[in-house]
């Protein structure tokens, strides 16, 4: 495995110079405001695949339980 070199001989990226601003690509404020605008398209609770299937094949048992409890 490949050793750094000495003090002496490290290059100004290595020794001396400062580390990047951290901003990346993009401004930071644009970044926010893009996934607020994400998150605005966004449903609580998006319907699965299976839904509608589950309703259908409960139906009976729903009317059902329904009327017993509108029975009581």
């Amino acid at each position: 495995m490949a050793q750094s070199p000495p003090p002496e001989q490290q290059s100004g990226k290595q020794l001396h110079d400062v580390p990047g601003s951290g901003t990346g690509i993009g401004e930071s404020m644009s970044k926010v405001d893009e996934n607020k605008k994400g998150l605005e398209k966004l449903t609580s609770n998006p319907k699965g695949p299976l839904d509608d299937e589950v309703t259908k094949k409960f139906a009976k048992t729903i009317k059902t339980s329904n009327e017993d409890k509108a029975d009581k």
